[in-house]
């Protein structure tokens, strides 16, 4: 397609139009910040910046509280599964007590009724699970983050720390391909381990977890007293 002379004699006045204004706005723009950062009182001077770094992944995984969350939430979805699979196999059951009978008996269209009430019930029940668990998940995991997020900013101030990155101190192996990407995602390829307070939040939250009271994940207690047997 070939542009017409009127359009570009149009398009070259839009650009030169554009090109005239451009100098007394920036001009007014330049006047304004002379004419404000003049008085002391007109901007706060900003603080140096000093970085700091996390591991969420080794916290969640070191924070007792998370193991016992995490243990207490596949017990009761196995319960859960548990229930769903009984009304699975009374549907099971009652399918093959339906092949005693042919179709247009009474006892068939009864047999047949109750097999459609029974599969009601089985997809209801995995829907609701479905969004139960869900919801309690995304629940735990809002409340378990907050507190690793207060922990650290308590620790970033005491540090005297402006910044807190996330960062992953796990190594990227072929073996396993999601690693090397979530590597390759960190914007982080160098840092200052002296300024990592992954194991200083670690540490804290379980302390203060033990010293509330906290229940211990009973995988993890069974492997502490079996240690303390040996």
């Amino acid at each position: 397609m070939v542009l017409s002379s009127r359009l570009l004699v149009a398009v070259g006045l839009g650009v030169a139009g554009a090109g005239l204004l451009v100098a007394p706005i920036q001009g007014q723009q330049d006047g304004a910040v002379r004419k404000t950062s003049g008085g002391a009182s007109q901007f706060k001077e900003g603080t140096p910046p000093i970085f700091g770094t996390i591991d969420l992944d080794t916290v969640f995984k070191n924070y007792e509280k998370v193991k016992y969350v995490n243990e207490e939430f596949q017990a009761a979805l196995l319960a859960k599964q548990g229930e769903l699979k009984k009304l699975q196999q009374e549907w099971t059951q009652e399918a093959e007590v339906l092949n005693r009978f042919a179709p247009g008996q009474e006892e068939f269209k009864k047999q047949e009724n109750k097999l459609t009430e029974l599969k009601a019930r089985l997809e209801a029940g995995r829907e609701q699970a479905e969004r139960e668990f869900q919801t309690r998940e995304a629940e735990a995991m809002a409340s378990l983050y907050n507190e690793v997020s207060e922990v650290a900013k308590k620790i970033a101030k005491a540090r005297k720390m402006t910044y807190v990155m996330k960062v992953s101190n796990q190594a990227p192996s072929g073996g396993a391909p999601n690693a090397v990407m979530a590597a390759m995602s960190n914007p982080m390829i160098y840092f200052d381990p002296t300024n990592d307070i992954t194991q200083d939040v670690v540490y804290n939250l379980n302390a203060v977890y033990k010293a509330s009271g906290g229940p211990t994940a009973k995988a993890a207690a069974a492997t502490a007293t079996g240690a303390g047997a040996g």
